[in-house]
């Protein structure tokens, strides 16, 4: 019965993500690399799917139901999430970087294309990458049961304004398909980037997009440092508690990647969205919690529009 429920899936996969412009077939997951808290540097081209979420304060003049046009065009956004571009019109992200974020504050802007922060126009051994590109907020789809129970459900999408220009700098990342929406990765690594905090002693978020490899282990390790928190389920990753090495401040949304030949050419997909963690990232051996894309993948696509 497992086997033809995996066919079913698989079909449906194909039919819907080629209606929505999510292709596993031509340019979702390719990184031209050939090669966080204790993370290196990423190479330039390495996540092109990478997005960085912006925030401003919101106009004198704006209700909160208003359109994302009220805020003063002059501020400079606050980056303080991350996210995933999954085709040319919707970024995958947290729902907690979207909701129930301060009052003050509304998401502004979605950047891609961005590797170093202090450059419009990034540029390394020679090679230069196209500007950045940036979109504001058309829609902003968060679970509809996110935090219930506590921490859960932490999976939002954003459609943009306009549609995205890919190049080799901007493409979009795979979502799991087929056999990859039953796998429980225990035992593996994969890898997270951000632009998040560095040291946790200093708050500074990283002027340059980072990567780390961590582990992904059993979720009894998460449930015995979160018990107090929430209860946990297999919605959810365990990931990390490696002393020196987390996601941290500034990586929230942001993608849980792992390469996979299992459907062709090696590509990157995205299995998991950083969710939460202990305040203190990186400075324990304390594993975090990851959103499981795959448990969510009939959410995803049944949420996307043309």
């Amino acid at each position: 019965m497992l086997f033809w429920t995996e066919k079913l899936l698989v079909f449906l996969c194909v039919f819907v993500t080629k209606l929505f412009g999510i292709s596993h077939y031509e340019h979702c997951g390719e990184s031209l690399s050939d090669r966080i808290i204790g993370g290196t540097e990423a190479s330039l081209g390495q996540y092109p799917w990478l997005a960085r979420i912006g925030y401003k304060y919101r106009s004198i003049f704006d209700d909160g139901d208003s359109d994302f046009d009220d805020e003063t065009d002059d501020m400079e956004p606050t980056f303080r999430c991350g996210g995933s571009l999954i085709n040319k019109l919707y970024v995958l992200t947290a729902a907690h970087c979207v909701i129930n974020i301060p009052q003050k504050y509304k998401v502004s802007i979605v950047r891609l294309g961005e590797n170093y922060v202090d450059t419009k126009v990034d540029c390394e051994n020679g090679i230069c990458a196209p500007p950045y590109q940036d979109f504001k907020p058309q829609t902003i789809i968060p679970h509809e049961h996110y935090d219930t129970p506590k921490f859960h459900n932490d999976i939002a999408l954003i459609r943009l304004n306009s549609t995205v220009a890919y190049h080799a700098f901007v493409q979009p990342i795979c979502l799991p398909w087929g056999s990859q929406m039953f796998e429980d990765y225990l035992g593996t690594s994969a890898e997270v980037a951000g632009w998040g905090i560095l040291n946790i002693n200093e708050q500074k978020l990283s002027q340059v997009l980072m990567v780390v490899t961590l582990p992904i282990v059993d979720m009894a390790k998460c449930e015995k440092s979160f018990k107090k928190y929430t209860t946990l389920s297999k919605n959810q990753l365990c990931v990390g508690g490696n002393e020196g090495k987390d996601s941290c401040g500034g990586d929230s949304g942001g993608p849980l990647m792992k390469p996979s030949a299992a459907h062709g050419a090696p590509r990157y997909y995205v299995i998991g969205l950083v969710s939460f963690g202990s305040k203190r990232c990186g400075l324990f051996p304390i594993p975090a919690i990851y959103t499981n894309t795959a448990k969510y993948l009939d959410w995803i696509l049944g949420h996307l529009r043309p």
